[in-house]
């Protein structure tokens, strides 16, 4: 038993745990040393995000390989028609000392249908895994899609910080001058100088979401998650006008689950198909030949050669056979109700995702005249200020409304440009434009 268990302990193999990610974090300085590890473009654009996403994403390297498991099951299903030879020697000892020696050749010859099935159903796991992979694919795209878009708000509200720590400090100094003039209170200064404080505070915050948002990305796209990057492209409103049955449609044409699910109906047929061969006999042909000879003996090798048709039927087998047909009967079934549990779901997709979009639009258009109410708000309280009409209390809820008006126009951007992204993928289009190249 100790053998057996290799002298396995719980403290041995937690050694030997630690010791193998002491070794990867080893590894890791190395690898990071040497500048093996992949560093995107400084400039980094989403089309190129979406391009080093396709080739150093681990998530997708991982699916990649379903395509090798499912050429290896098609290899392996060629067992069922090719033929099979075996060969076998012996040498035994006691009361008559023998050697034998023999090679058997044997090829199915027919199966009912069952060969044939077979090798469809691993043709069809084959086409299967293609879709998964793109499955895959078009979720990496809408991850890299929608980091791109977190790091591009998480840098427009940095930006609106930043303008409104100038701004604020820019009358933290008018306010000074006016002191000095007599004209403003120490009040109004120790106000500005709070207004001022209290935008650096949002201003740091929101840089630490642009970290934040950047390394998501670049662990997203696969390279080194410390890579210096510039966003090249901009939040922009992109109407998109289509039709709810015309996006049906297209997702129907498109959507890689829709394929998944539709292909696990026809391999499950196959493996009905099989099953209802082994109701029938199996006939093989056969070629032998052999030699063996008896030590005792005259110690003379002598040879036999065989040719056979040979046919096997399993008359009953305790009704084991009826009991995987019926499975597999239900699970035909399955498949089917699974199919129209995914185009339900297709259509909940597409039609939610057009209703998003719709709001979107309006939230776009509803803060884009916002914005131009705050900023026009700002310049005359800020004239009014000046000829000593508004207060220091109606700068600071001004500027504080731009910069949540902003904020709020640059998050409505996104939203609109989430709600683009999800319908396309709820049509089955993400990628499509790499398909084409």
């Amino acid at each position: 038993m100790a053998l057996l268990e290799g002298c396995l302990t719980q403290k041995a193999l937690y050694d030997d745990v630690r010791e193998t990610r002491d070794e990867a974090y080893e590894s890791w300085l190395r690898i990071r040393e040497s500048g093996d590890i992949p560093i995107p473009a400084e400039n980094l654009t989403m089309d190129e995000s979406v391009r080093i996403a396709l080739l150093y994403n681990k998530s997708l390297q991982a699916k990649i390989q379903e395509r090798e498991v499912a050429r290896g099951q098609l290899v392996s299903a060629y067992q069922l028609a090719l033929p099979r030879v075996d060969a076998s020697a012996a040498t035994s000892s006691g009361t008559g000392d023998a050697d034998s020696a023999k090679l058997v050749l044997r090829q199915p010859v027919f199966r009912a249908g069952g060969i044939t099935a077979g090798l469809r159903a691993a043709k069809l796991y084959a086409f299967w895994s293609d879709e998964s992979v793109r499955n895959t694919v078009q979720t990496v795209i809408k991850q890299v899609t929608t980091d791109y878009y977190a790091a591009l708000l998480a840098d427009n509200l940095c930006q609106v910080n930043r303008d409104a720590v100038t701004s604020a400090e820019a009358h933290l100094n008018d306010v000074r001058i006016k002191r000095v003039n007599g004209v403003a209170s120490k009040y109004d200064e120790l106000r500005a100088q709070v207004d001022v404080a209290n935008f650096r505070a949002e201003l740091i915050r929101q840089e630490n979401n642009l970290v934040l948002a950047k390394t998501s990305l670049l662990r997203t796209l696969g390279t080194a998650t410390d890579a210096q990057i510039h966003l090249s492209d901009h939040l922009k409103h992109v109407p998109v006008e289509v039709s709810l049955e015309e996006a049906i449609k297209v997702a129907y044409k498109n959507r890689p689950d829709l394929y998944m699910a539709e292909l696990n109906i026809r391999m499950q047929r196959e493996n009905v198909r099989v099953l209802q061969s082994t109701y029938l006999p199996e006939i093989d042909l056969t070629l032998s030949t052999g030699t063996d000879r008896e030590r005792d003996g005259d110690d003379e090798w002598s040879g036999t050669q065989r040719a056979a048709l040979e046919m096997n039927w399993n008359l009953f087998d305790g009704l084991g056979r009826e009991g995987e047909r019926i499975a597999a009967k239900a699970r035909l079934k399955q498949r089917e109700i699974d199919l129209k549990s995914v185009e339900e779901d297709v259509f909940l997709d597409v039609r939610q995702a057009l209703l998003n979009l719709k709001n979107a639009d309006e939230y776009v258009e509803s803060q884009r005249l916002n914005l131009q109410h705050a900023e026009e708000g700002l310049r005359l309280a800020m004239t009014g200020y000046r000829e000593g009409v508004n207060t220091e209390v109606e700068i600071v809820d001004a500027r504080s409304a731009l910069t949540e008006a902003r904020g709020n126009y640059y998050k409505a951007l996104f939203d609109h440009s989430m709600a683009r992204l999800s319908l396309d993928q709820a049509r089955g289009l993400l990628g499509k434009d790499l398909e084409k190249k």
